[in-house]
């Protein structure tokens, strides 16, 4: 499990907090691993006070695996 939690965390996160907000011209934001913010909604966004969007922190490790697995597949299929 601790692997599980290291790939999701650390590696997902850390790409969602550099990647999301380039992709979204900084319309979307990552919540802070410390945060202890409430009231994100069932897919993971809150919006925030100034009109951005706020990633919650375990679904931004989930979004920044994507790219990573897309790459993994495209290794995969093609050698």
């Amino acid at each position: 499990m601790f692997i599980i939690d290291f790939i999701f965390e650390v590696i997902g996160y850390t790409t969602a907090k550099l990647v999301l907000p380039l992709i979204t011209f900084g319309k979307v934001r990552v919540q802070s691993i410390s945060s202890t913010e409430r009231g994100f909604n069932w897919l993971g966004f809150k919006r925030a006070t100034d009109g951005s969007l706020i990633c919650q922190a375990p679904m931004a490790g989930s979004i920044g695996l994507v790219p990573w697995l897309l790459v993994a597949v495209f290794i995969v299929t093609v050698v």
